[in-house]
């Protein structure tokens, strides 16, 4: 527990959440007005729509990955993780500490983006007096699932970090593969199966599309990467030299 509290605590008081928040703000309030002010009003008016604009907060996913790979590079980015291995020199347990930290950082930024999403959508709703869907159950789902898939997308951001260990390569790797990467295993067909994707399946809970698996194989298959790349994580930092 205090090596959690340790890891939260290197996470609060940097500027590192701060500008991850204010850059799920921007992207939030350039997406959701551009949609809002352009889309008729005769499409915003259906519940489908409106809960495709609040889905919008599923940025906080990738965000949430970058802030578990800098959570698990930065101390080797800076040089303090000699420190950090003296105080903690059980390895395992500063890995455990970093992706239990990172999943609740991870949790907090999509709760921010969930609450701007909504409240975004509400604005534009009542602007251009479009009735809202926005109080029913199924219209809210996937804020629901974005905190789940934020979490899990920060514990597989910790463990693919604690892999590389090099926070810019890492970081770039994990980017490409998320963008580039999986379009191409759609070649092949099994697109579906890939960690973005079982996490985008968390997120569309109940409205998936052909590529993307139901919510619960989507869950579980995603825990299953955050799992092994998390032990896979903990064996390379344990049995690597720190000088």
């Amino acid at each position: 527990m205090n090596l959690i509290r340790a890891e939260v605590l290197k996470l609060r008081t940097t500027r590192l959440i701060l500008w991850l928040a204010l850059f799920v703000l921007g992207m939030l309030a350039l997406v959701v007005s551009l949609n809002g002010a352009q889309r008729p009003a005769s499409e915003l008016s259906q519940a489908q729509n409106q809960r495709d604009l609040l889905t919008i907060a599923a940025v906080s996913t990738v965000i949430s990955l970058i802030l578990g790979i800098v959570a698990s590079t930065a101390e080797y980015a800076h040089g303090t993780v000699t420190q950090t291995f003296l105080v903690a020199p059980i390895r395992e347990r500063v890995v455990a500490a970093k992706l239990v930290a990172a999943m609740v950082a991870g949790i907090a930024l999509a709760a921010f983006a969930g609450v701007v999403a909504l409240g975004l959508t509400a604005l534009w709703l009542a602007a251009r007096s479009i009735p809202s869907h926005l109080g029913s159950r199924d219209t809210l789902a996937p804020l629901a699932g974005v905190l789940v898939a934020s979490a899990l997308a920060a514990a597989i951001g910790v463990g693919f970090g604690a892999i590389v260990r090099r926070q810019t390569a890492a970081i770039v790797v994990a980017l490409v593969w998320l963008f580039v990467g999986e379009q191409l295993i759609g070649i092949s067909g099994k697109q579906r199966y890939a960690p973005g994707r079982a996490i985008a399946s968390v997120v569309e809970a109940g409205h998936q599309g052909g590529d993307l698996l139901r919510f619960w194989p989507g869950l579980l298959l995603a825990a299953v990467y955050a799992v092994v790349l998390g032990v896979l994580g903990a064996f390379v930092v344990a049995r690597s030299d720190v000088t």
